[in-house]
Parts: C-alpha cells; structure tokens; sequence
C-alpha cells in the first residue's frame, strides 16, 4: 500500500505533487529468525551499553568504517560470538566490554577476580584469546566453544 504524506494545513507549507514522496508500508525491518532471542542474550551477559554498541557495529559499521580500512562484522565471527556468550558465565559483577576489530571480529574485555585482563577476539577463521594472569594466549576452532568458554569461566 503507497500513501502520500498529508499536505500541511497552511499552504505556505504546501508540496507540490511532484515533491511528495509516497511513504512505503515495507519500511518496517522484521527480525530475522532468532534475533530477538540474541537481543536478549546481549542485554542479559553485556548489559545495555554491550547491546548497544552490538547493535551499532551490525548495523552502521560496513567496508571502510574507522580509519577508512575497517573491514564490516563477519556473519561467522558474531555467530561465534553468539555461540560463545550462551555458554560463558562471566565472574560475578563483571560485564564485558565489546569491540568491533579492524578485520571485522569482536573482542570481548574484562577482568578475572585478581583484576587481571581477559581478552577473547572472535574472527572468521577462529577464536583467539589472551590471557593476562598466565601470559598465555591460544586459538581455538569454532568446534570447541563450549571447552573454552569453561575454562574461561574459571578464570
């Protein structure tokens, strides 16, 4: 259905005809299957600001994005990145910070309960992580989210 906009009530506001722009009803975005459900995911393990700046790097963060050679978020990094935050339990009282990287992952950030950094960058091709208390830093396939995701937990 295309309707016109309504024409002001004072003329000196008036568009002509070949101004107006019909207003599209297929405007409206409808999720993709399951989104809501990772909205939520997001809100629960990253809180708003989390959410937020997810939703920002999907959304308005395409080729070129930061200092002109920022690559966009990689479909396979953030269900990765999906996967990973339905199987961590954060340290209670930490939220993660959540960066989108120059090759198109996210990094999450925060600290284990001696205040040391954990870092775990999510990309195309795996899942690295570093961790501050042991210098220790490793990858890890897609296949074994879950183990890392525990280890991680226990940190």
């Amino acid at each position: 259905m295309t309707t016109l906009a309504a024409t002001p009530p004072n003329a000196a506001y008036s568009l002509t005809e070949d101004l107006q722009e019909p207003v599209r009803s297929e405007s409206v975005r409808h999720p993709a299957p399951g989104e809501a459900e990772f909205e939520d995911l997001l809100l629960q393990k990253l809180g708003a600001r989390g959410w937020g700046r997810v939703h920002h790097f999907r959304n308005y963060c395409g080729p070129g994005w930061g200092a002109k050679t920022g690559k966009p978020l990689s479909p396979r990094a953030a269900e990765a990145f999906r996967r990973f935050l339905q199987e961590i339990a954060f340290p209670q009282g930490r939220q993660p910070s959540v960066f989108l990287t120059d090759r198109g992952g996210l990094e999450l950030c925060w600290e284990d309960s001696n205040q040391k950094s954990v870092q775990v960058e999510f990309t195309s091709q795996g899942i690295e992580f570093y961790l501050e208390a042991t210098d220790e830093e490793g990858l890890f396939g897609f296949d074994r989210i879950p183990d890392l995701a525990q280890r991680l937990a226990a940190t």
